[in-house]
């Protein structure tokens, strides 16, 4: 009997410390929210094949060209987005063309589409130009997405649907 009130009593002190430790957690992540005042987003990443991967990013995929400059320091470069300009790429490209780092098969940028309409027309487009779809690396993406590879072997996956958190 007191082995099994002493469980429980364990049992009592462990739920009592998970849940203030996952309140403690949420409202640490409220916080984080409140404080994260950033209104965009640029991922930059170097290449050796600007010229292509432009085509790739800008007729292959349809992102806007928002901005690119030539010989800044010896880099030429082209920033990329979505029409709403708040989240984009930059890809930049060094006079030396110096050896680039690999990606691995799990480097990806995943845009998603909302009406399945225009994720047909997205993987058409892509497809026009001579670029076949790969084997994803992880099976989570298979049957609901589309992956390519651009010039450089990054991975694109064109998702049919949106991502939501809940």
């Amino acid at each position: 009997m007191k082995q099994k009130i002493l469980s429980v009593i364990a049992a009592a002190i462990a739920t009592t410390f998970v849940t203030s430790c996952n309140k403690k957690t949420i409202s640490e992540t409220s916080k984080s929210q409140k404080e994260m005042k950033a209104i965009q987003f640029r991922i930059a990443r170097p290449t050796n094949n600007l010229t292509e991967v432009i085509k790739f990013y800008h007729e292959g995929l349809g992102l806007d060209i928002l901005g690119q400059f030539k010989d800044h320091a010896g880099y030429d470069g082209v920033m990329l987005g979505i029409p709403d300009k708040t989240h984009h790429l930059e890809f930049t490209q060094h006079i030396n063309k110096e050896p680039l780092p690999k990606p691995t098969k799990e480097n990806l940028i995943v845009l998603y589409y909302d009406k399945p309409e225009e994720y047909k027309k997205a993987n058409e487009r892509i497809q026009k130009m001579g670029i076949a779809p790969v084997k994803p690396e992880n099976p989570y993406w298979k049957g609901k997405s589309e992956t390519y590879e651009d010039p450089d072997q990054w991975r694109v996956i064109l998702f049919n649907g949106v991502y939501n958190p809940e």
